[in-house]
């Protein structure tokens, strides 16, 4: 039997939290796994600058997940040279339902 969450995130991802930068770089928490809905697609989106960039992937997530802006996020774990990759969370929309019966979520905008 399928639940909701696996309708909803289907995939898995890997998070690594921007935790903080500074002269040396950004800092990194420890990866965590998180269910997810992937789709590789392309979008302009606005950067943390207000810049205009092409976002590659769109990774929806929990609302409850720690993802800001810079995080690194792997997309595909798994599935080999070519196709699993690392990227930049470029975006973060909250998509809050309320007391609609659909869950809310964050939407991640991948480089």
């Amino acid at each position: 039997m399928t639940t909701w969450d696996e309708f909803f995130y289907p995939h898995t991802v890997s998070i690594r939290a921007r935790v903080g930068g500074g002269s040396l770089g950004s800092r990194y928490a420890a990866a965590h796994d998180v269910s997810a809905e992937v789709l590789d697609e392309q979008q302009l989106v606005r950067d943390r600058d207000g810049q205009e960039v092409v976002s590659s992937t769109r990774v929806t997530v929990p609302l409850d997940t720690n993802a800001p802006v810079g995080s690194l996020v792997t997309v595909w774990p798994g599935a080999g040279a070519g196709v699993t990759r690392e990227a930049e969370v470029l975006a973060v929309a909250r998509d809050d339902n309320g007391d609609d019966p659909l869950d809310s979520h964050l939407v991640l905008r991948l480089k």
